[in-house]
């Protein structure tokens, strides 16, 4: 640990510039998965919104709206059934048009075409990713259905909401990726100047009969420590201009009735960003060591000697 503690005192510009550049890069990683929560989140809450509707025909008998009935009662995946019959139809259709065109209510033939259906909703359990699916395998069970009509879900909007869904996890897990092998690097460039610099302290612990792994210890010990240490401080300045935006629109986002729902990644993602964080400073730290063995810096001594000669 004394190797540590002398590299922090005497290479203070060189761990500051390491220390800030893993710091943003980790700050960049707690903000995509912020953004990422919070945008699933909300698709989440408007997903849960949507209603299925499943119209009946004219010919349909007692018979089949029981079986329909039954089917979603037993699908686990349906929640919120409902059964609008024909005249509760017409008297909401008659309250929805009374303003806006009091002319077609008076016209029977028109009116007589209005279905009875089932309007249901999915279960609030099944994950964002699932809905397209799950919407398309309930329609085409239902439209084989004796009795059937119709089955209308938003297709087009239910398509693009799965699409964005599946597209901010895999650009989000591409920048994190990308961030975290970025870091990896910077850990490991910094390791390895502290390794060329500390090379007559580790010739002295390997003539005091240092063993490799005692050696190596110090600087796998301070790249999980410097790369720990970085992540903190990342997500508690992530969390602050988290805090700081979300009052401050608090007024713009409260029409949308967003700002309850907003929130910072919770306490599992924290606590894996963290853990990551520090095996990712320890592995790039063993990289940078793993060469050194019995002799190690004697060798490499020698070997300046040469390339010198």
């Amino acid at each position: 640990m004394s190797l540590l503690f002398e590299k922090w005192q005497g290479q203070a510009k060189l761990q500051f510039a390491t220390l800030s550049v893993l710091v943003a890069s980790f700050c960049v990683i707690a903000g995509v998965l912020t953004v990422s929560h919070n945008l699933s989140k909300i698709l989440t809450l408007w997903g849960e919104s949507l209603q299925v509707s499943v119209y009946m025909n004219e010919a349909a008998s007692p018979e089949s709206v029981t079986s329909v009935e039954k089917m979603l009662s037993e699908n686990k995946n349906v929640d919120k059934i409902k059964y609008v019959t024909k005249d509760q139809a017409l008297g909401q259709f008659r309250d929805q048009m009374a303003s806006y065109a009091p002319d077609l209510l008076n016209d029977s033939d028109l009116l007589r075409f209005i279905p009875s259906s089932f309007q249901f909703s999915l279960n609030k359990n099944v994950a964002p990713a699932e809905h397209l699916q799950i919407m398309q395998g309930l329609a085409g069970s239902l439209k084989v259905q004796p009795g059937v009509d119709e089955v209308s879900y938003g297709q087009d909007w239910i398509k693009s909401y799965s699409s964005i869904t599946q597209g901010l996890n895999y650009v989000g897990a591409f920048f994190i990726g990308i961030i975290f092998i970025s870091a990896g690097f910077v850990m490991s460039n910094s390791i390895n100047t502290s390794v060329q610099q500390k090379r007559a302290e580790i010739e002295v612990l390997e003539l005091i009969g240092a063993t490799s792994r005692q050696i190596r210890k110090p600087f796998v010990i301070e790249g999980a420590v410097v790369a720990g240490v970085s992540s903190v401080i990342a997500l508690a300045l992530t969390w602050g201009l988290f805090s700081s935006t979300k009052n401050a629109l608090k007024d713009q986002i409260s029409f949308l009735q967003l700002n309850e729902h907003l929130e910072f990644i919770g306490a599992g993602q924290t606590i894996s960003v963290f853990s990551l964080a520090v095996l990712l400073g320890a592995f790039a730290s063993w990289l940078c060591v793993r060469r050194i063995n019995t002799g190690w810096s004697a060798s490499q001594k020698s070997k300046d000697g040469r390339e010198k000669a």
